[in-house]
């Protein structure tokens, strides 16, 4: 027995609807979707195995395989309804909704009943020509299509990843089948090719489904049917209405056309489809649309929790290159399918100008300002002004004066304030929309609350950028007064060997000292002019530093002041982690202010030694000594000082700061009138300190 493409494409459809089948049982078990979709699966199975066993002995269509098919048709609608209703009963109280699910089950139970009845009388139902349950299939088809599109559309982001290939599947084989009876509609008979290459579509859809049932999606969450899903799904319906009265056209075409009715036929069917094309693309069409679908299906205008979604994202997100201003403003005019519009802010206390425009480049350059009447009438009243109403109905705006120039361009609808508390941030222009629509009170709340949301991105946006400039010269300014701090410090050794250069010039000793700290003055000055070129303060806090060697440098840079510091090494070769300038800088820092708060006769002892993994660096005097009130609310207080104009006020909170940049701490203990002890503690230096 030979067998034909039709039987091996059908035997494997029947084959894997049965595994898919055996699934539903082991994975769906126990639940009332589940059974509905293996009624549905199964059925399925049983018609293909009847098509299989038709199409090998070369009668395609017999009453029995089409009776399976209505049947597998109406356990399908059952299923996608029963699924959308699990997961949200809310959205099965639609009036499209139920529509749509009626017919999508109703169509074939009708065919199914009247095939039945020319089973048993063996009669046919010839309309035209051919049979009128084709008419019936291309419905049922349609109305498939729109619970598939809505149930993947009112899904959530995790819940598609569960349904997405449940979808799939079904709309491949739902989108095949309208594909086969439009055409069986269109020439008054089946295509044979298309019915035999129908079991490998549905081959190719059934693994979609598979996937779907291994993931077991979870039903139990809300989901509900938007305003998009509306008007997608209506989109669906009235384009297989449209496509059905072009194949009907068509084929009267064909039919009536004489010879060249072939030729038309063809012609005026593809120029049909070009034409639906350039519908569903035309923003205008569909503004028009959404128009009627909320004229005649919604109660409220807006869907406005996703009005509000769609705001902050617009607000949120700026890709690169993108300004604010310009998101904020498609974002409104989105709202009102408005092609073009123009926001404009306060740039100074004088006046306002635009900073974003699409479709108005016929403003830039204009300005208003704020002593104007139109900015004055939006902060006191806070109305959304419809120019329309105000060029017909002036009386309601009596208080408004409008420039001649904004007046004059006929191409402004709105007028929207951006309030920012009780304080006019801006306003936005608005163009007409694509379509025209009724404007009321709900237009009106949207847009104030929208504007609002606007001001405040904006200000925010401002606020930080100032704040970014504002640190920027802070930056700037602390590393100014370090830069000054030390040329301070720098300046005073100089002047101490100046002081002294009459007196001692003529001992080698001295000469030798001397330039010796110039140049190291040289130095750090060269260093300072390197950090201000580059801009950043060369901070590196990796070397291994001697504690010893920065003590007896100290010692011996403050020696020329009195009292002299006296220097007490009580373990030897502690080193700790990094900058051996500036922690050079940070010892001597704390050595001076001792030696200015100390009488001559008086004592600055240092003393080096080890607790622990910590190194521990005391310097004590018997100065003047400070209160703890003090300590606590001044000493590491930057640019608040004692000494008048010779200080910076800086210098002990550039040292705690350093210190604890190092992983350690600075201690400070004083009674006044007894002197003052400061303990730094540093990390010693180790391996692990090395790597890090």
């Amino acid at each position: 027995m030979e067998f034909n493409i039709g039987t091996y494409s059908y035997s494997l459809t029947a084959l894997l609807f049965f595994i898919l089948s055996l699934l539903l049982i082991t994975q769906w078990r126990g639940r009332l979707n589940g059974i509905i979709f293996f009624a549905s699966v199964f059925s399925a199975f049983l018609w293909a195995l009847s098509a299989a066993y038709s199409s090998q002995f070369e009668y395609s269509v017999t009453y029995l395989t089409i009776s399976l098919e209505l049947l597998r048709n109406i356990f399908w609608a059952f299923f996608l309804i029963q699924l959308l209703g699990a997961i949200n009963k809310d959205s099965i109280e639609s009036p499209l909704f139920k529509l749509v699910s009626r017919i999508a089950w109703g169509a074939p139970a009708l065919m199914l009943i009247l095939t039945v009845y020319m089973s048993v009388t063996q009669q046919s139902a010839p309309w035209l020509g051919f049979d009128v349950r084709v008419i019936g299939h291309v419905v049922a088809t349609i109305a498939g299509l729109s619970l598939v599109e809505q149930l993947f559309r009112g899904a959530s982001q995790e819940q598609r990843w569960a349904l997405k290939f449940l979808c799939f599947g079904f709309a491949a084989m739902y989108g095949f089948d309208f594909y086969l009876y439009s055409d069986g509609l269109l020439f008054k008979q089946m295509d044979l090719e298309l019915w035999e290459a129908r079991g490998l579509v549905y081959t190719v859809a059934i693994p979609l489904i598979a996937i779907a049932v291994s993931r077991n999606p979870s039903i139990e969450s809300r989901v509900t049917i938007s305003r998009s899903a509306i008007f997608y799904t209506t989109g669906i319906v009235f384009t297989g209405l449209y496509l059905i009265i072009m194949s009907a056209g068509g084929f009267y075409l064909q039919l009536f056309g004489g010879e060249w009715g072939q030729v038309v036929a063809v012609a005026f069917i593809f120029s049909g489809i070009l034409f639906l094309l350039v519908l569903l693309f035309s923003g205008h069409v569909r503004a028009r649309a959404r128009v009627f679908i909320d004229k005649h299906f919604l109660d409220y205008k807006y869907d406005y929790r996703d009005q509000w979604l769609g705001l902050i994202r617009e607000l949120s997100y700026t890709a690169e290159n993108s300004k604010l201003e310009d998101k904020a403003l498609h974002a409104i005019l989105e709202m009102m399918d408005s092609p073009g519009g123009s926001l404009w802010v306060r740039k100074n206390q004088q006046q306002f100008a635009p900073v974003a425009s699409i479709g108005f480049d016929e403003l830039s350059g204009k300005t208003i300002t704020v002593d104007s009447s139109l900015p004055i009438f939006l902060e006191n009243w806070q109305w959304v002004i419809n120019l329309d109403e105000y060029s017909n109905e002036p009386m309601l705006y009596q208080d408004l004066s409008l420039p001649d120039w904004l007046v004059e361009n006929k191409r402004i609808w709105l007028i929207v304030p951006l309030m920012l508390q009780s304080r006019l941030y801006g306003f936005i222009l608005i163009q007409h929309a694509r379509a025209p629509r009724e404007f009321n009170w709900e237009d009106i709340d949207l847009l104030k609350t929208a504007g609002r949301q606007v001001a405040i991105h904006l200000a925010q946006n401002r606020s930080a950028l100032a704040l970014v400039q504002a640190r920027q010269f802070e930056a700037f300014n602390r590393f100014s007064a370090f830069v000054v701090h030390d040329l301070k410090n720098l300046v005073s050794q100089l002047a101490l060997v100046v002081k002294n250069a009459e007196k001692h010039k003529h001992n080698p000793a001295f000469m030798d000292d001397a330039i010796a700290t110039v140049d190291n003055a040289v130095e750090r000055m060269n260093r300072m002019l390197a950090q201000l070129r580059s801009g950043a303060v060369v901070n590196e806090l990796s070397e291994k530093i001697d504690l010893t060697k920065v003590l007896q440098t100290v010692v011996k840079e403050k020696s020329n002041a009195m009292p002299k510091p006296n220097l007490k090494i009580s373990v030897a070769n502690l080193s700790v982690k990094g900058n051996e300038e500036r922690l050079t800088s940070v010892i001597g820092h704390l050595v001076q202010n001792a030696q200015d708060a100390t009488a001559p006769e008086g004592y600055v002892n240092l003393n080096l030694h080890r607790s622990e993994n910590s190194a521990v660096i005391s310097i004590e005097d018997n100065g003047c000594g400070m209160e703890q009130s003090f300590i606590e609310q001044r000493l590491f207080k930057p640019f608040d000082t004692t000494k008048g104009l010779t200080g910076m006020g800086i210098g002990a909170h550039e040292s705690r700061a350093f210190v604890e940049e190092l992983g350690g701490n600075i201690e400070v203990e004083s009674v006044p009138g007894k002197g003052t002890r400061f303990t730094v503690t540093l990390p010693l230096y180790t391996e692990t300190t090395q790597g890090e």
